[in-house]
């Protein structure tokens, strides 16, 4: 009776490692395939090995990670809370679940989930850094600039984080702060693409289109299909009248990259140009509805609006470029609503 009881329980434990030897093979086998891009068949070994282990928290985040990288943002969201309703310690889900709530515009629950990360890790740069970006998003400029500026206190060689809090100087027009902030990280590092890209951006606001386009042509000399350069390129070209120029710039950033907002943004300012109202009006809700950070949109959107016969319409979204901070919204308010 001994002999066979023991028999029955060797068989068991070779049962349960059995199951664990699969489901360790099919999580292996979701991340190979998620390092190779195929998001589908990562997603379907995730979920033989949680078919497997429903308790397996490392599979719910990865899985996230596959959804998130397939633009499933919701179903990734549910993955997170799985894996840390297991483990209320993952601080990668819960940093991943932050990024997840980015992606759906829900800003202060990527933040209240960022709090979590930094309180475990009060001295990493990156959690800094990306605090900086979802502040920016929530066009909180003060509080993104602090943060960033915590960032490059962590590390100083952050230059991407330095890019990011010139950017904010140019949000709140401080251009020669933020051109002088550009110009130090370009000496250090001719070929920051990104600096040279938004101190083009810069020379654009403060009229200079001469030096404008000089500085997005030198980025686009570094990164010849970077679709956002060839887009602020083609706003460049807008500024300058060369409409044809523009939209070709602007139609290949689009082909690159069709989720580029401020692409469609910027087709909708070639259109108001050429006086097409309704398309321009068509692509900046186009724009919009990508639910991206974007800026200079509801001015121009009224502006079509209005030439629409829509005033209606063309107040309601100059009263949003009023919140956000968009230069003559409030002009166009006074001057076209009561």
């Amino acid at each position: 009776m001994k002999k066979i009881v023991s028999v029955m329980l060797l068989l068991f434990l070779m049962g349960c490692a059995s199951d664990e030897v699969r489901r360790d093979r099919f999580f292996l086998q979701g991340n190979n395939a998620l390092q190779n891009g195929e998001l589908n068949d990562a997603v379907d070994f995730y979920t033989k090995a949680l078919t497997i282990d429903p308790k397996f928290a490392r599979a719910y985040n990865n899985r996230g990670v596959a959804y998130i990288e397939d633009d499933h943002p919701y179903e990734a969201i549910q993955d997170y809370n799985q894996a840390i309703a297991l483990d209320e310690d993952y601080y990668d889900a819960i940093f991943n679940r932050a990024f997840a709530y980015e992606q759906i515009g829900k800003y202060d629950d990527a933040l209240a989930d960022l709090n979590q990360v930094k309180q475990q890790y009060p001295d990493s740069a990156y959690v800094y850094f990306y605090q900086g970006l979802l502040e920016t998003h929530m066009r909180s400029y003060d509080a993104a600039k602090e943060s960033f500026k915590m960032a490059i206190g962590m590390n100083p060689s952050n230059e991407e984080a330095k890019v990011n809090l010139a950017t904010l100087y140019y949000f709140q027009d401080s251009l020669s702060m933020a051109m002088d902030q550009l110009k130090e990280i370009v000496k250090n590092n001719p070929t920051q693409s990104s600096a040279l890209n938004t101190l083009s951006q810069v020379y654009l606001a403060a009229g200079d289109y001469q030096n404008a386009l000089i500085t997005i042509n030198q980025a686009l000399k570094i990164e010849p299909s970077e679709p956002y350069f060839l887009n602020n390129r083609g706003q460049v070209y807008l500024e300058m009248q060369s409409y044809d120029l523009a939209l070709k710039d602007i139609n290949r950033s689009i082909l690159l990259d069709p989720k580029n907002s401020w692409a469609y943004r910027n087709k909708g300012l070639y259109f108001l140009a050429q006086k097409q109202y309704d398309d321009a009006i068509r692509l900046f809700e186009k724009a919009l509805a990508g639910n991206e950070f974007l800026d200079e949109i509801y001015v121009p959107f009224g502006q079509a609006m209005l030439m629409s016969g829509k005033p209606d319409m063309a107040c309601e979204l100059w009263q949003q470029g009023v919140k956000n901070h968009e230069k003559s919204a409030q002009s166009l308010l006074e001057q076209h609503c009561n």
